[in-house]
């Protein structure tokens, strides 16, 4: 099987000639070249390299949910490090690992503008080169745990600190980016000991002697930067979501025909038992509800009868009232059940407290403040409202109990 990688840029379709490398079932090229779409050749299956700054990998702190959560996730922790919506790009995990705290993960993401690589799919649609892989240059560029690598090509530069970090750089200011990179480092206490280069054949080199002096880091020539040589096949693949490919769907749905079929089969008789479950446990629900009227009928007879589930409640906190004990909608009663659902978070996690009328708001900071959107179905469950709200990057969350009806 052969395929065919396309080095794309920020310029392409505008400037539609791009390098490309047809490479046989083994891995190496058949072929080279620099043309516009007409000129490539035939492959069985075709491969987008993207070059330059159209992704952004980025490492977020993720608290720890379910997989249905992390677009949201996703989303919220890159609001303060994207320039625009992140509802506008389109996220890539590429690895994830557990932080030092033990209660959240390190994540890594590729960003890209969604309208980017919705005209770029667009366009190889319609030249009908369909793409069975679209890759960041910023995974496939030379990296290793040993040091930094800075790889260059006629018209990107990828800088790799290590196997879980890209970075694009301008080429134009190649060297006070990287000058930079490394003063931030060595601040840091992680600057390396030295910098592999990776020179493309016949690309423009800098100034190395300045780039050395200016940087503080000690170059070391390395292995020639063949753009087509990274390991596309171990990148994250942007094509998913919205953006898989429609032969990958069609070839996975022929292959899940059968298995299709049964799980339909499955499902009918699921619903039919679901049906029939929720009748009857709308026939105990319904009695329920007579008991409950029968109760208070007897218990207050000269009462109105119109919510009796929520006038008994209302019964028994003025009682305790009376008796001098806690309302189940006190400050202390609603602390109480946030203190026991953040755990050991709670302790220096609540910074402020105002309670009026049976609403309790709080001002969360730290592990709870992390932890706060997580509880919010606990609370739910206990029968109690919660609502957070994000102000000046602190958390706030409103409490009050629920009215049964």
């Amino acid at each position: 099987m052969t395929r065919l990688l396309l080095a794309i840029d920020e310029q392409w379709p505008a400037r539609p000639e791009c390098p490309w490398a047809l490479l046989g079932p083994d891995g190496r090229p058949l072929s080279e070249g620099l043309s516009a779409p007409r000129h490539w050749p035939a492959a069985d299956d075709c491969e987008i390299v993207l070059t330059g700054a159209q992704c952004l990998w980025l490492e977020v702190l993720l608290p720890r949910g379910a997989r249905r959560d992390l677009p949201r996730l996703l989303s919220y922790a890159l609001e303060d490090r994207l320039l625009k919506d992140p509802d506008t790009q389109h996220l890539t995990l590429t690895h994830r690992r557990p932080a030092d705290d033990g209660e959240r993960d390190i994540a890594g993401v590729l960003v890209i503008s969604r309208e980017r690589l919705r005209a770029l799919l667009s366009q190889f649609a319609a030249i009908g080169r369909e793409p069975r892989r679209v890759v960041a240059e910023l995974q496939t560029a030379p990296a290793d745990e040993a040091g930094w690598h800075l790889s260059l090509s006629a018209s990107s530069a990828v800088l790799r600190t290590s196997l879980a970090s890209g970075l694009a750089l301008d080429r134009d200011v190649l060297i006070p980016l990287l000058s930079a990179q490394a003063a931030s480092a060595r601040a840091a206490n992680t600057a390396p000991a030295q910098l592999d280069l990776h020179q493309a054949p016949g690309g423009p080199a800098p100034d190395l002697t300045t780039l050395e002096s200016d940087s503080g880091l000690s170059l070391r020539p390395a292995a020639p930067y063949l753009w087509w040589q990274g390991n596309t096949q171990a990148a994250s693949n942007l094509l998913h979501g919205e953006f898989a490919g429609r032969g990958q769907q069609t070839a996975w749905f022929g292959k899940l025909r059968m298995p299709l079929a049964l799980a339909a089969s499955a499902m009918l008789v699921w619903l039919l038992a679901t049906v029939g479950e929720v009748l009857w446990q709308g026939h105990i629900q319904a009695g329920l509800e007579s008991r409950i009227e029968r109760v208070y009928r007897s218990t207050f007879p000269n009462g109105p009868v119109v919510a009796p589930a929520a006038q008994m409640r209302q019964q028994l906190n003025i009682e305790r009232a009376r008796h001098g004990l806690l309302r189940d909608d006190d400050a202390l009663a609603l602390l109480a059940q946030v203190a026991e659902a953040l755990g050991t978070d709670a302790t220096d996690g609540i910074v402020a407290l105002r309670y009026e009328e049976g609403r309790l708001d709080m001002t969360l900071s730290g592990p709870a403040g992390h932890r706060a959107e997580a509880m919010i179905g606990l609370l739910t469950s206990r029968g109690l409202l919660a609502n957070l709200r994000q102000e000046s990057g602190t958390t706030h969350l409103l409490l009050r109990r629920e009215n049964p009806q």
